[in-house]
C-alpha cells in the first residue's frame, strides 16, 4: 500500500481549505472506526463468517504488514510502495472481513503514527497536532473499513478455507477483484483529499494514482499464493512463506538503501567536481564567495541560509571577520563585519572542528535561533592547520542535516579554504596595501588584454593617467602620513566612480592609472572631469584639520589616439598628463592622433 503524504502541498493551502481538509479527513476516520465497531458489537450486522479466530495467523499477518510497511520502497517522487499489499488482501480472504478490517486498521494506524511522529521531530511546524491525529485515525480506520466493506460485497466470508480453496481460479478471481477494487477506491479517496487542498485532480491521477495502482496490483499474485497455502490447522507453510517474504523484502530494502547511498556518493562527487571548476574560474574574492554559496546550496537542498565567515587583514583594532550571508529564496548576499567570535561560528573557529546542531533552541547557542533558524551545520575552512573561516548552512526545520551532509560540506569547505587562501594571496600580490587599488603589474596585464581584444574584435578603450598636484610639497610640509591619507582618499574617489569592468591601479608614487574598456576618448574625458571635480571639492581629514588637493589627468584612447603597443598608449596618456601639468594643473588633457587638440 502506498505511503504518499498528501497533506503537505508545495504551496501552502488557504486556511479555509486546510480546515475543510482536516474536517473531511476526521469524518472519514470516524466513519471507518464506527463501521468497524458496529460490525463487531452489533449482532447480525456483519455477514456470518465460516472462519474461527486464529491468533497465530492474525499475529503473523500483523507482523508481516507492519514490518513490510517499515521497509517501503520509493517508486515515485510522491509515492513509496511497501510490499504489504499482497498480505492485506490475503488477510481478508483467510481471516474474514471483520477480523482483517481490524487487523488493517491497527497496522496502518501504527505505521501512520510512527511516520508522523518522525516528521514532527524533523519539522515541528509541518503539520498541526489536529492534522496528525486526523491523518493517523483516517489512514487506519478508513483502510480497515474499506477492506471490510469490499469483503462483504464480494462475499469473502462465504468461503470455507478449512480444507483450502480447491480451484485456483476461484482464489485468483476473488483476490484480483478485492485487490483491484480496494486500490481504486483507496486512491480515489486520497485524490478527493488532495483536491480539497487545491491540487489538480488530473495531475494526481496521472502522476500518482495510476502508477501506484499498477505497482501495487503487481503484488496481487503473491496474495493468491498466500490464500492457496493458508491452512488454519497446518500453519507451517504459511509461516515459512511469510518469513521468506519478509526476508526478500529486507533484501530489496537493503539494496535500495545501498543504491541510494551510491547515488548520493555519485552526486557528491559531481558536486565537488562542479564546485572545483567554479572555484577555478576566478581569483577575485567576491566571485569565489558567490561560487561557494551557490554550489553549496545546490548540493544541500535543505539549506535555506548560508554564511561564509572569513578573515580580513588584521589592524590595530584587532582581527575583523567578514560575514557573507546568502539566502536561497532571495538569491542575494548581505555582507557585514564582526569583531568577536560569538555563536556557533566562533566555536568552530576556535576549535577548528565541524559542528552540527539539530535544534538551536536546545543548544548553548539558543540566541542564534532568534531569527527562526533551527538547524545549523558549520565546518572550518582550514589552511595549514589553522581555521581561517567557517562555511555554515542553516535551516528553519529541526534536524534538517545529517552526517552525509556534514561530510559533503567538509569536502566543499576544504576546496573553498584553498580557493579563498589563493584569492587572499592574489590580492596581496596584485592589490596595493595602502590604496587598495591594483598594483602596476596587474595594470600592465589588463592593458595587454585590452590591446589584444581591440585588435581581434575592433573594439576601443581608453587609458587615464592621473597625478596628484604638488604631492612632494605636501609630503615635505605635513609628512608622509598626511600624504598617505590623501592617497587613500583620492583612491576611494576613483574607485567609487568606476564601472565594474574598469581597472584602476597605483602606477607609482602618487600616480594612478585607469583602463576603461569600450570607452572612446570623449567619454573617458567626462569621467576624468567628474573625478577631478570631486577631488578638488574633497576635504581630507588629518590631524584635527583638513587637506585640500587637486589632480591632473592625461587620456589616450586606442585606436583613436593612434595604434601601437601598450607602452605606446601609456606614453601618449603620459604626454597628455605632462601637458596638463605644464598648462596650470588641475585639468584634463587628451592625446589626439596628431598630438594636438583639434579646433
Amino acid at each position: 500500500m502506498d505511503r504518499v503524504d498528501l497533506t503537505s502541498p508545495v504551496v501552502p493551502p488557504a486556511p479555509e481549505r486546510r480546515a475543510l481538509h482536516v474536517a473531511f479527513t476526521m469524518a472519514l476516520a470516524v466513519l471507518g472506526w464506527g463501521l468497524l465497531a458496529a460490525a463487531t458489537v452489533i449482532p447480525g450486522w456483519a455477514p456470518a463468517s465460516a472462519r474461527a479466530s486464529d491468533a497465530v495467523a492474525v499475529a503473523a499477518f500483523l507482523l508481516v504488514i507492519v514490518v513490510a510497511r517499515r521497509m517501503a520502497l520509493p517508486m515515485l517522487p510522491q509515492v513509496a510502495v511497501s510490499l504489504d499489499t499482497g498480505f492485506l488482501i490475503a488477510a481478508a480472504v483467510c481471516l474474514g472481513s471483520v477480523t482483517s478490517g481490524w487487523l488493517v486498521a491497527v497496522a496502518l494506524s501504527l505505521d501512520a503514527f510512527v511516520r508522523r511522529l518522525g516528521e514532527r521531530r524533523a519539522n515541528p511546524v509541518a503539520h498541526t497536532w489536529l492534522d496528525d491525529i486526523a491523518y493517523v485515525l483516517y489512514f487506519g480506520g478508513m483502510s480497515g473499513a474499506l477492506l471490510m466493506g469490499l469483503g462483504w460485497l464480494l462475499a469473502v466470508d462465504g468461503f470455507d478455507l478449512s480444507t483450502g480453496i480447491e480451484r485456483e481460479s476461484d482464489a485468483l478471481g476473488l483476490v484480483f477483484a478485492l485487490g483491484g477494487s480496494f486500490l481504486a477506491v483507496h486512491y480515489a479517496v486520497q485524490g478527493v483529499r488532495l483536491r480539497i487542498l487545491g491540487r489538480p485532480f488530473a495531475s494526481y491521477v496521472r502522476r500518482v494514482a495510476l502508477p501506484g495502482i499498477v505497482a501495487e496490483a503487481s503484488l496481487l499474485p503473491l496474495a493468491v499464493v498466500v490464500v492457496l497455502l493458508y491452512r488454519r490447522d497446518q500453519p507451517l507453510g504459511f509461516l515459512l512463506l511469510a518469513a521468506t517474504y519478509l526476508l526478500i523484502n529486507l533484501v530489496f530494502f537493503r539494496l535500495r538503501r545501498i543504491g541510494l547511498r551510491l547515488q548520493r556518493r555519485v552526486v557528491e562527487l559531481e558536486t565537488l567536481n562542479a564546485t572545483s571548476r567554479e572555484l577555478a574560474k576566478s581569483l577575485q574574492l567576491h566571485d569565489l564567495v558567490d561560487a561557494v554559496a551557490r554550489e553549496t546550496v545546490k548540493a544541500l537542498p535543505r539549506a535555506e541560509l548560508l554564511t561564509l565567515v572569513h578573515r580580513t587583514r588584521s589592524d590595530e583594532a584587532g582581527e575583523r571577520l567578514v560575514v557573507d550571508a546568502y539566502e536561497r529564496d532571495r538569491g542575494r548576499f548581505e555582507r557585514f563585519h564582526v569583531a568577536g567570535r560569538d555563536g556557533p561560528s566562533g566555536w568552530v573557529l576556535d576549535r577548528c572542528e565541524s559542528l552540527m546542531i539539530a535544534d538551536l533552541r536546545r543548544s548553548p547557542f539558543d540566541a542564534a535561533a532568534a531569527s527562526g533558524v533551527r538547524s545549523w551545520l558549520g565546518v572550518p575552512l582550514v589552511v595549514h592547520g589553522e581555521a581561517v573561516g567557517v562555511l555554515a548552512v542553516q535551516s528553519r526545520q529541526r534536524g534538517a542535516f545529517d552526517t552525509d551532509d556534514r561530510r559533503l560540506l567538509e569536502a566543499i569547505g576544504a576546496q573553498a579554504a584553498v580557493a579563498l587562501q589563493n584569492a587572499h594571496l592574489y590580492e596581496l600580490a596584485m592589490v596595493d596595501g595602502l590604496t587598495r587599488l591594483f598594483v602596476r603589474r596587474y595594470f600592465d596585464a589588463r592593458l595587454a588584454e585590452e590591446i589584444e581584444r581591440a585588435r581581434r574584435f575592433g573594439t576601443e578603450f581608453s587609458v587615464v593617467m592621473m597625478d596628484i598636484d604638488d604631492f612632494k610639497q605636501l609630503n615635505d610640509s605635513l609628512g608622509h602620513p598626511a600624504g598617505d591619507a590623501v592617497l587613500v582618499a583620492v583612491a576611494d574617489i576613483v574607485r567609487r566612480n568606476m564601472r565594474g569592468v574598469d581597472t584602476a591601479a597605483r602606477y607609482g608614487g602618487e600616480e594612478i592609472s585607469i583602463v576603461l574598456p569600450r570607452t572612446p576618448l570623449l567619454d573617458a574625458y567626462n569621467l576624468a572631469e567628474r573625478i577631478r571635480g570631486l577631488i578638488e571639492a574633497a576635504r581630507v581629514p588629518y590631524d584635527g584639520g583638513t587637506i585640500s588637493v587637486t589632480a591632473s589627468f592625461g587620456i589616450a584612447a586606442y585606436p583613436e589616439s593612434g595604434e601601437g603597443t601598450a607602452d605606446d598608449v601609456v606614453r601618449r596618456a603620459d604626454t597628455a598628463l605632462y601637458r596638463a601639468k605644464r598648462t596650470g594643473k588641475n585639468r584634463v588633457e587628451l592625446y589626439w592622433a596628431d598630438g594636438e587638440r583639434p579646433d
